[in-house]
């Protein structure tokens, strides 16, 4: 910690106190002086106390709000049912000066290694490069560190997109998407590692997938808008063929029946999104 570069570390909440609380705990204990925390409340029904304050919910909104109103060039995004490792910080801000945004590592509490579901975690355990041409999902904004200029420069997230609208997902891989065609490639580092808490129910994952689904429709649809035909291609055929047609058709064969109805919600929601977006962007 010491010598090192200050960083923001912005968490959006609505509306998930305990959740936040332990989220807080856990940077507070990574964070040193220079650092800053900045909780921003996206419209929460009972206000959180201190946190900097947006009266429509939107976790884009909150998002672009607390690293905009943040005091240094190295900006972290951290969601309120996360919790940082030991070490995260400076992991973090190591892999910040090696590239201009980084995806931390996500994986699941203790306890819930068995647990169905794990949402937002991570695949990649080696330190990667980031390009267009990468596959799979690059990383998530529940774990994500952005130096502000890279941020600036492509306009933040897109507040169209994301929890609080009717997209309901997406917006984090959209700023990916944007950062890497306007040039700034990344780096997956696994040493600014956080789990992420699976607290949702069966019924509560089905309604998330389907999100989830939808904010994959709209992105195809802007990836394709935004000339990057490459790309939309590759996320089609990662994140629609293999990561819910395949995946969805492996799950019914080995009789894993939520596995295979989440895959199905999913690429419905997905043609959901792609024809709203069509129609409403």
């Amino acid at each position: 910690m010491a010598g090192r570069a200050a960083l923001s570390v912005v968490v959006p909440t609505r509306d998930r106190q305990d959740h936040l609380t332990r989220c807080v705990a856990a940077l507070t204990s990574e964070l040193g002086p220079e650092d800053e925390l900045l909780v921003v409340d996206s419209a929460s029904r009972i206000p959180v106390e201190g946190a900097l304050r947006c009266d429509r919910k939107g976790a884009s909104r909150a998002r672009n709000a607390g690293w905009r109103a943040a005091r240094h060039e190295l900006v972290a995004f951290v969601d309120d049912d996360v919790q940082v490792g030991a070490g995260w910080a400076d992991a973090l801000v190591a892999a910040l000066g090696q590239a201009p945004w980084v995806a931390g590592a996500v994986g699941v509490p203790v306890g819930q290694e068995d647990r169905e579901r794990p949402v937002a975690v991570t695949t990649l355990t080696e330190p990667t490069r980031l390009t267009l041409g990468s596959r799979g999902t690059l990383g998530a904004s529940a774990n994500l560190g952005v130096r502000r200029s890279a941020l600036s420069a492509v306009g933040g997230f897109d507040e169209r997109l994301g929890p609080g609208t009717w997209t309901r997902a997406a917006e984090d891989l959209d700023l990916l998407d944007r950062l890497l065609a306007s040039g700034f490639e990344g780096r997956f580092e696994p040493a600014a590692r956080a789990v992420h808490d699976q607290w949702r129910s069966r019924r509560e994952l089905v309604a998330l997938d389907h999100g989830y689904g939808i904010g994959l429709g709209v992105r195809l649809v802007l990836l394709r808008r935004a000339g990057s035909a490459g790309r939309a291609r590759t996320v089609l055929r990662d994140a629609v063929w293999s990561g819910t047609v395949v995946a969805g058709a492996r799950d019914l064969a080995k009789g894993y029946q939520l596995g295979a109805l989440l895959a199905l919600v999913r690429l419905l929601g997905a043609l959901r999104g792609a024809l709203l977006a069509a129609v409403r962007l």
